[in-house]
């Protein structure tokens, strides 16, 4: 049997390409043959990146000036990511020998399969797609093709109207729907659409799958990590001043190199590898991130967390689910939450039982 799955691989940041890493992994456990629909969308193209990066900043986008230190800055990191990323793609994922940059050549020329599946991640989050993403609904899929997904993701609480109306007659073509978020299920189930929450892929993975990809230990002294994707000078200050209270080196995990001027000794765009030994062997995390906070809950790390002003939904249920609601830092006066000790004996009992819902919707999803 074999599976075609799209999801956001392009997308250049590591929780992208790991947790189309732990997709293929699972489905592999399955002896499933799995091969990754290599469709690029236009503002994830190499050459369109620069441009994508501007076009997200509304500070640098004011004049034909600042345009021009924004690329002069940002040129070197997004070359950077480029190289990084699409290094770990070439190496580890099986994807179509054809790339797809359209849905027209999706649909003219689809990848030849048992099975279709919509992937994890953001894949319907259309503010990040810039609209609705047919390829991402399977509109390409041959008729009378069996569609599923796969942990995806709205990013979002809520749709407006609008996308209500377009994407339920695309969502109702699915034979079976596994969300990430709970935010996602109630969604679908506004739609009048069943579904089943399940875990990130890269949280049903397990520790020892990692391990075998991580690379050595990267720092030597004990050590904080940072993993911030949103500017935040509370979070900057906190993680600061947390480290030195506790004597522990501050590291910041960053894609720009610019960001050493901020906080912490930076670790410039590592490789996929070295990203997970900087979070296996870290002796306390600090980050905004959805896939940061699941790689600390997967190594059982002591952690803490800060809401990013969008898509915090993901954040919000991810912690609801496994208990661990009092990691989000609220108070940034206040060490107290961050000196407190996670218990990980029941957020790893819930972790097992959720891999084991995750196993059983694939069993039923991909049985003939």
């Amino acid at each position: 049997m074999k599976i075609s799955v799209i999801t956001l691989h392009t997308v250049k940041n590591y929780g992208s390409v790991l947790q189309t890493y732990a997709t293929q992994k699972k489905f592999e456990h399955m002896k499933v043959e799995v091969e990754f629909v290599d469709y690029w969308r236009k503002n994830t193209q190499d050459h369109n990146l620069l441009h994508t990066f501007l076009s997200n900043s509304k500070k640098w986008n004011q004049n034909p000036f600042t345009r021009f230190i924004y690329k002069t800055i940002e040129y070197p990191s997004i070359h950077k990511r480029i190289h990084v990323f699409n290094r770990f793609l070439k190496q580890y994922i099986h994807l179509t020998p054809y790339r797809y940059l359209s849905y027209e050549e999706l649909k003219a020329n689809p990848p030849q399969a048992d099975i279709y599946c919509t992937g994890s991640d953001q894949v319907w989050n259309s503010d990040c797609n810039g609209g609705i993403e047919r390829p991402y609904f399977l509109e390409y899929v041959p008729k009378g093709k069996k569609r599923i997904a796969y942990a995806a993701s709205f990013g979002k609480s809520k749709l407006s109207e609008k996308e209500q109306n377009m994407t339920k007659p695309l969502l109702q073509k699915y034979s079976m729907i596994s969300v990430r978020e709970d935010s996602g299920a109630d969604i679908l189930s506004n739609m009048g659409i069943d579904s089943v929450q399940i875990l990130d892929p890269t949280l049903i993975l397990e520790l020892d799958e990692w391990k075998r990809l991580m690379a050595k230990r990267q720092v030597r002294q004990e050590y904080l990590l940072i993993y911030q994707l949103n500017k935040n000078r509370d979070f900057d200050s906190y993680a600061k001043n947390f480290a030195r209270k506790k004597k522990l080196k501050l590291i910041r995990l960053s894609y720009d190199y610019y960001h050493i001027i901020k906080p912490g000794h930076i670790m410039y765009c590592p490789t996929v590898e070295e990203w997970i030994s900087l979070f296996y062997y870290a002796d306390y995390i600090m980050t905004d991130s959805f896939h940061g906070t699941a790689f600390s809950i997967n190594f059982n790390k002591q952690f803490s967390v800060f809401f990013p002003p969008k898509f915090s939904s993901r954040l919000a249920s991810i912690l609801q689910l496994t208990g661990l609601e009092n990691r989000r830092v609220i108070d940034c006066d206040n060490f107290e939450q961050a000196e407190s000790i996670i218990d990980y004996h029941p957020v790893n009992e819930i972790l097992a039982k959720e891999r084991e819902k995750a196993d059983a919707f694939l069993a039923k999803a991909i049985k003939k």
